[in-house]
């Protein structure tokens, strides 16, 4: 199906998901390509792209695109990729500072929590998993191999003995339905 990048997203924001379903086929390899430019692991570079994609659904009806849609995703997956890197920098310089005061003892504020900030974790972190138990057993058996056993999705494949993109289409469902759950949290 071919339209103009107008015509596509205006039926984006209508809610069209075979619109949607034939952006995602047509640059899901395009945007990996991108994404390996910056992340070495494919399974994150799979997560980090569907990822964009969930978004980019989450927001159709007002995101803004000024030029083509595939600029607009290019552009989204260079940014996690950044993100994801930045994230991961912070990750490691808080672990090297733990490592180098590890003959100290440390308080929650010693680690820039506050008691307050870690029981609201604890409750997400319960929420979150009980979201996850909600889900239909063969989305959260995917969910659960890619997020918690840190499985490519070709691995998911073969353990579920399904197509790589049932693989990628029950990840997406979950990240949607989680996301969903959570706004709740976020005053949605």
């Amino acid at each position: 199906m071919e339209y103009s990048n107008d015509i596509l997203i205006e039926r984006l924001r209508n809610g069209d998901e075979k619109v949607f379903e034939c952006i995602f086929h047509k640059y899901y390899n395009l945007l990996c390509y991108e994404a390996k430019g910056y992340i070495k692991e494919s399974y994150l570079i799979e997560e980090i792209v569907c990822d964009v994609f969930v978004h980019f659904w989450l927001i159709r009806e007002k995101v803004q695109i000024k030029g083509h849609i595939r600029d607009y995703l290019v552009k989204s997956v260079h940014n996690s990729c950044i993100d994801y890197i930045r994230h991961l920098s912070t990750l490691q310089n808080h672990k090297k500072q733990i490592q180098e005061n590890s003959t100290g003892k440390f308080t929650l504020c010693d680690l820039g929590e506050n008691p307050l900030d870690y029981i609201l974790t604890d409750e997400l972190n319960s929420f979150i998993n009980s979201e996850i138990e909600k889900l239909p057993d063969q989305c959260k058996k995917a969910f659960k191999l890619s997020r918690i056993e840190n499985l490519s999705y070709e691995d998911i494949a073969q353990e579920m003995e399904i197509s790589l993109n049932s693989v990628k289409l029950y990840i997406k469902n979950a990240l949607y339905k989680l996301r969903e759950s959570m706004k709740i949290f976020r005053g949605s």
